[in-house]
């Protein structure tokens, strides 16, 4: 920084806490908080047979995965 910067910045004052206008930052604060209205609770759509449907096949291709990776590393490894 150039030298009248800091000379500048050397005779700010330095800062000091307000108490009156903390307190007026805090009423504003909460006044803003106490007007919001809480999000209204809504009832999910029940899915019906497509979560019947999906869950269960999700669950068998995973196992299917998996017996299948052990099975290739049965093959590559050889069995003890």
């Amino acid at each position: 920084m150039s030298e009248p910067m800091i000379d500048l910045l050397r005779n700010l004052p330095s800062a000091t806490p307000d108490p009156a206008r903390a307190e007026r930052t805090r009423v504003r604060c909460r006044t803003r908080l106490s007007a919001v209205a809480p999000p209204v609770a809504t009832v999910p759509k029940p899915l019906g047979w497509k979560t019947q449907l999906w869950q269960p096949l999700i669950a068998v291709l995973g196992c299917a995965y998996v017996a299948e990776a052990v099975v290739q590393a049965l093959r590559s490894y050889g069995r003890p």
